[in-house]
């Protein structure tokens, strides 16, 4: 059975990621931030053993947020809205300025 990357340097899982001294001297080395590895561990394209977030993953996720940014104003600008479901079907939807309680 041939071994894997994390066998061969003795990692054992843990809660949350471990990460070696060696990851920690090459960032540190390299002037990458921990929070750009988060975004390649939850954007990149596996290959291997490796996460690749690359100019197109990057453009890709930035347009995401500029649509969901768009979305997000036009909530805004109906004061928010109101979704009501059950039993996983949704029943109705409506602006959050539409409902008053006297």
């Amino acid at each position: 059975k041939p071994m894997d990357a994390c066998h061969a340097l003795r990692i054992k899982p843990r809660r949350g990621m471990a990460k070696t001294k060696h990851f920690g001297d090459r960032i540190q080395q390299r002037g990458i931030r921990v929070k750009t590895v988060e975004l390649a561990r939850q954007y990149g394209i596996p290959d291997g053993d490796k996460l690749v977030l690359g100019r197109k993953q990057i453009r890709i996720r930035l347009n995401e947020l500029d649509q969901e940014r768009k979305e997000l104003i036009r909530a805004m600008d109906k004061g928010g809205v109101i979704v009501v479901e059950c039993g996983g079907a949704l029943i109705t939807a409506y602006d959050f300025d539409s409902f008053k309680s006297y």
